[in-house]
C-alpha cells in the first residue's frame, strides 16, 4: 500500500509541475546541447557512458550527464564534474522526487535533445523526464513513453547501439539521410 501512496504523490507532483516544452525535431548531427540521463549500475556501466559523454562532446557540443545510482551514496568512481552530476537514494524525497539543486538546474536547461539511456523504470528519471524543457526528447523506457517525442524500441542494452539507433531515426525523420 506504501509504494502506491508514493507513486500517487509523485503523480500529483509531476502532472502540476510539467514543463512546457518548445517541442523541434532535430537530428543526433544537428543538436548543439544534448542532455544525458542514465543510471549508473556499476563502474563498468560508468565507464560505458562516461566514454559516450566523452565522444559526443567531441564533435564540438555543450553536453551534460545526470546519473542515477541507485544506493545511499554516490560510488567513488562517479566523479562530479563541471559538466557531469550524479545522485543518489538520499537525494529524493519520501515520494521519489529529485531533492537536489543539480537536478533542477538540468531540468530547467533547455537543451536541443534529452536522451535517456534507462531501460528500466525509475521514478527519479521520470521526474526529470516531466520537468525538462528540453526541445526533443529520446528514449527507451516503455513506462516513459508518454514523456519521449521519440521512443525507440530496442532490447539491446548497449549506450553505443542505442546512440547509433538515435541518429538512424532522427536522420530520417528529418530527411537528412
Amino acid at each position: 500500500m506504501f509504494p502506491k501512496i508514493k507513486k500517487y504523490f509523485l503523480y500529483k507532483y509531476l502532472s502540476d509541475n510539467k514543463a512546457n516544452r518548445q517541442k523541434k525535431l532535430l537530428s543526433l548531427k544537428q543538436a548543439k546541447s544534448i542532455g544525458m540521463v542514465c543510471e549508473i549500475t556499476d563502474e563498468d556501466s560508468y565507464k560505458n557512458i562516461f566514454s559516450l559523454f566523452t565522444q559526443l562532446q567531441s564533435n564540438d557540443r555543450n553536453v551534460r550527464l545526470m546519473g542515477y545510482i541507485n544506493e545511499k551514496e554516490v560510488p567513488f568512481y562517479c566523479l562530479p564534474q563541471l559538466t557531469a552530476d550524479y545522485f543518489c537514494n538520499s537525494n529524493l524525497n519520501w515520494y521519489g522526487k529529485p531533492n537536489m539543486v543539480q537536478i533542477n538546474d538540468f531540468a530547467k536547461m533547455e537543451f536541443d535533445m534529452l536522451i535517456d539511456f534507462n531501460y528500466r523504470y525509475n521514478a527519479a528519471v521520470e521526474s526529470i523526464l516531466a520537468m525538462t524543457r528540453a526541445k526533443f526528447v529520446v528514449g527507451q523506457t516503455p513506462e516513459n513513453k508518454d514523456h519521449y517525442d521519440l521512443f525507440i524500441d530496442q532490447k539491446d542494452k548497449d549506450y553505443r547501439k542505442f546512440v547509433e539507433a538515435i541518429d538512424k531515426y532522427t536522420d530520417k525523420l528529418t530527411g537528412n539521410d
